[in-house]
């Protein structure tokens, strides 16, 4: 289970990407909410503004993520789930929808979020490791 901050670093080259490339590169299945590519946009969106990539990269790095083949989850299968463990482990339900989906199907947990990282492992979730 991959997780919009992993995602980022696949085509934004920042700092910790090559931990990411490797996990594009595991024989894995992928799979994310399908909110992903709507808070990796945005994130390039804040780079792009920042000027620490341009307007044609973004555009870019959305189509090479729409064709990476992550098998997208709907956000509204989990919304409920990830409604209740926000309330439970005081945490956006956005981040939330990435937990639902582990606990769901089993998933380890591929993030750059060290808070989130924290509270998947409090929560007995396994980590992605390259």
């Amino acid at each position: 289970m991959v997780d919009a901050s992993i995602a980022v670093q696949w085509f934004a080259n920042g700092p910790g990407s090559d931990v990411g490339a490797r996990l594009i590169e595991a024989p894995v299945a992928l799979l994310a909410p399908d909110l992903l590519p709507v808070e990796a946009a945005n994130a390039w969106w804040k780079k792009v503004r920042r000027g620490e990539m341009a307007p044609s990269d973004l555009e870019e790095a959305l189509v090479n993520l729409l064709a990476v083949g992550i098998v997208w989850t709907p956000s509204g299968e989990l919304l409920a789930r990830a409604a209740r463990l926000a309330v439970e482990i005081r945490h956006p339900v956005y981040d939330c929808l990435y937990l639902a989906l582990c606990t769901e199907r089993g998933a380890r947990l591929a993030t750059a979020d060290e808070s989130l990282r924290r509270r998947a492992r409090r929560m007995g979730i396994r980590h992605w490791k390259p």
